[in-house]
């Protein structure tokens, strides 16, 4: 069930769109995170149509594996790309470059690469989808075989999903702004729940479904969190 807003405390009705903030002349890094099977491609869509991308490089293991070594769908391909898409961060982040990535958050190494890049200085964005349970992630996945996608066994699927958003908490700690997203339901865009600035909530665009309730209540409540009344909420916002 949805967790409602009215436990949030100081909170401001408001119903003005979030206002943008100002560009940062700091390296940027652009994280989309998420289980498998949560719709991190899809948000990732609309997050390179954004001006916060201008600059950035994208760097894709599947696209390595389809471009670089021929068959995004092979192990030795894959393995090959995700060295490759490593090599790359770590160049980017030792020449200070923007970059944007995905990924499913469940293993350490990625928390470190955000803490080692917000420490060099760079602006950290993190976008973070979700859903009500792993069943809905592994059925897309399924879905997503057949048609022709790569698989995720289902016992990975399900550690992986409570790993995600457990570190997902650590890493909207660690990133200057956060954007959290339900995307539960089939057929509709992901819903934007919550934003977060440096750890502290400021922003709650919906009533926050019981996942990620967890990642509200282990951030910051300093000063007010601001409603506003949902109009657009599948677009990326500022």
């Amino acid at each position: 069930m949805p967790w409602p807003l009215s436990r949030c405390a100081s909170l401001r009705l408001i119903s003005k769109d979030d206002v943008p903030s100002v560009a940062s002349r700091r390296p940027v890094l652009i994280v989309v995170a998420g289980p498998n099977g949560s719709g991190k491609t899809s948000l990732t869509t609309k997050v390179l149509q954004h001006r916060w991308i201008d600059g950035c490089t994208y760097i894709n293991p599947d696209n390595i594996a389809r471009d670089v070594y021929g068959d995004w769908n092979s192990n030795e391909a894959v393995l090959a790309a995700a060295n490759k898409a490593v090599q790359m961060r770590e160049h980017a982040l030792a020449h200070q470059e923007s970059i944007a990535f995905e990924t499913v958050l469940s293993a350490p190494d990625k928390l470190d690469f955000i803490e080692r890049a917000k420490v060099s200085g760079y602006f950290v964005r993190l976008f973070f989808v979700g859903t009500d349970n792993p069943s809905i992630n592994a059925a897309r996945v399924a879905r997503r075989v057949m048609e022709g996608g790569h698989d995720v066994p289902i016992p990975k699927i399900i550690s992986r999903y409570s790993k995600s958003i457990a570190n997902c908490i650590i890493a909207a700690t660690l990133a200057d702004r956060s954007y959290v997203y339900d995307n539960s339901v089939d057929g509709r865009e992901p819903k934007l729940l919550f934003r977060a600035t440096e750890g502290r909530l400021v922003k709650a665009y919906q009533s926050v479904n019981e996942w990620a309730r967890v990642i509200t209540e282990n951030l910051s409540r300093e000063g007010d969190v601001e409603i506003v009344l949902p109009t657009d909420t599948t677009r990326v916002r500022g």
